[in-house]
């Protein structure tokens, strides 16, 4: 199905707008105006989301939308779309979707060829990244690891070849296991902790993670966990031998090498040359 997101028609418009991590002034323009112009708003934390709208005096009917019962209410949002009604969705803080309920009711919309129209907006994952040190070209945002020891192990061990910097939101009371685990499983790479982006108590903190282990003793506010990516030395003989056993799981030669190529990081052509090398 193709959207048009701006198309005039009688069924309404799911508006998936970001709200401010910390600073209130950080609000767009667009989504002061999205937030007064539509007829509902459904909101992670009903509380927390009235302060916002008092403070720029948006007087809009509030709905709860969150983990327990967003499978429920999805079901309700495309009943109102559907009789033209405009939405806005949004969570406490950041992005919807983002590590926060959402995406059962966007799919939901999805599946009902209404639109879902997303503003640019606040997040925490840029920022952390912009003021890391660390390359933010490629990168895996996770989220949050498994609460499970057993379960994050698997997470980080299925993490640890790629080659793309990692990105983590963690919560205070797991900082320092979450920390101690990443040293087990990734090794002692440069990281860094950003703690209450666009507050006044931010503070980023620019190291080894065994330094950080070393200097954190407790932590407070909202985490985020910047890691480099892993340091390999390239073993072509080990990556061609990959490359058949792809090959022989039916890929084709040149499909082979381009899977082997970007799970390692390394160059599709000089991984192809050498496996061209290697037949001859």
């Amino acid at each position: 199905m193709l959207q048009k997101s701006y198309e005039s028609n009688t069924k309404g418009i799911l508006y998936v707008v970001p709200t401010p991590i910390g600073n209130k002034s950080d609000i767009t323009l667009r989504a002061l105006e999205v937030l007064k112009s539509v007829d509902i708003i459904y909101a992670e934390d009903t509380r927390t989301s009235s302060v916002l709208l008092r403070m720029y005096e948006i007087n809009k009917s509030l709905k709860a939308c969150h983990l327990y019962n967003e499978e429920k209410i999805k079901y309700k949002v495309v009943d109102e779309l559907k009789q033209g009604k405009n939405i806005a969705l949004i969570s406490d803080q950041g992005t919807p979707l983002l590590s926060d309920p959402g995406h059962e009711l966007v799919n939901e919309v999805i599946k009902n060829n209404l639109n879902v129209v997303s503003l640019p907006g606040p997040s925490a994952l840029l920022p952390a990244l912009n003021m890391s040190g660390i390359e933010a070209n490629k990168f895996i945002f996770y989220g949050f690891l498994n609460s499970k020891k057993s379960v994050a192990k698997k997470e980080l061990e299925s993490l640890k070849d790629l080659q793309f910097t990692l990105v983590f939101y963690e919560a205070p009371h797991r900082f320092l296991s979450t920390l101690q685990l990443i040293l087990d499983i990734l090794g002692d790479r440069n990281i860094s902790v950003c703690r209450e982006i666009t507050k006044i108590h931010e503070e980023i903190f620019r190291g080894k993670i065994s330094e950080a282990i070393e200097f954190y003793k407790d932590i407070k506010g909202e985490i985020v966990i910047v890691v480099e990516k892993g340091k390999i030395d390239t073993n072509f003989e080990e990556l061609l031998n990959e490359v058949k056993s792809e090959i022989r799981k039916g890929l084709s030669n040149k499909d082979a090498v381009k899977l082997i190529s970007k799970k390692y990081g390394v160059s599709k052509n000089l991984l192809y040359n050498k496996n061209e090398e290697q037949k001859k």
